[in-house]
């Protein structure tokens, strides 16, 4: 398996961070442990820009991230070069929040639109409620160029409604762990294809593990090579099926972050198995 690059593609809050207090230092040592092996390991998250440089400075590496649920690929060089610095932008899916919100109020009925509460028209104390942040974090995490996160507050058919209508505009409505969120239509999948393309352009063969709890992450899940479900608190698995792409589906047994090791070194094992003797 030496000759493939092998990315670990993952969400964040639910999958790598525990939901409730957002601490990953139980699986950090592992993670380390990946990059200096060779695997690169990729953000794929509804977070902002700002939210993921800040958890890469606290990581103490610049890892490549996707901000805003696959709106826009950052610092794409380090999965080439470990030692690349900075978010240089790549590629960008999404569109300004302004020309949303027009798509938004010009297409989407007065009784849909009111079952959806914006975030950034809230009181801060709703902010963080919902986000469950506070302070600079609750700043960062509203500080959006490609999304509006919402509250709905409809029934699941209605919801299903709205995000059919929102598709027919050209609109994406997907809902996360926390809550919902508006962009353009692109999601986590749309960056990884990017980042497929991005790699074998550099005459890589890549294999992709894709590791996620969420609604959001299914896109994601689905186009990886191996998909990596972290079980979530209160609610049932999300379910991934194989396809032609994704070989096989692991469920881990605990929570972020320990389930996130014990799905990711299962992958791994899968992935010394399936490529044993591969030479290229």
């Amino acid at each position: 398996m030496n000759d493939l690059k092998v990315i670990v593609m993952t969400d964040l809050d639910g999958t790598l961070l525990d939901h409730a207090t957002f601490q990953y230092q139980g699986v950090k040592s592992f993670m380390t442990e990946l990059l200096d092996s060779g695997i690169r390991i990729i953000l794929n998250s509804s977070k902002t820009q700002t939210e993921l440089e800040y958890f890469c400075n606290g990581f103490g590496r610049q890892l490549p991230f996707i901000s805003e649920n696959g709106a826009a690929i950052h610092n794409p060089e380090s999965l080439f070069d470990s030692s690349a610095n900075g978010p240089n932008f790549c590629q960008n899916f999404g569109k300004p929040v302004s020309e949303l919100m027009r798509i938004w109020t010009n297409n989407i009925s007065i009784g849909l639109r009111e079952q959806c509460l914006f975030l950034d028209e809230t009181e801060r104390s709703v902010q963080a409620s919902c986000l469950g942040l506070t302070g600079e974090p609750l700043d960062r995490a509203m500080t959006r160029d490609y999304s509006k996160p919402f509250v709905f507050k409809g029934t699941d058919s209605e919801f299903k409604a709205l995000q059919k209508k929102a598709n027919e505009c050209q609109l994406s409505v997907l809902r996360g762990g926390r809550v919902c969120n508006l962009s353009a239509l692109h999601d986590k999948a749309t960056s990884m294809h990017a980042i497929r393309d991005l790699t074998h352009s550099r005459s890589d063969e890549v294999v992709i593990i894709g590791v996620g709890d969420s609604d959001n992450d299914l896109s994601m899940l689905e186009a990886a090579d191996v998909a990596c479900v972290i079980p979530r608190n209160n609610q049932p698995p999300l379910m991934v099926e194989k396809n032609k792409t994704c070989k096989r589906v692991i469920y881990a047994s605990q929570v972020a972050p320990l389930g996130w090791q014990e799905a990711v070194e299962g992958a791994i094992a899968f992935l010394k198995t399936e490529y044993r003797g591969h030479n290229g």
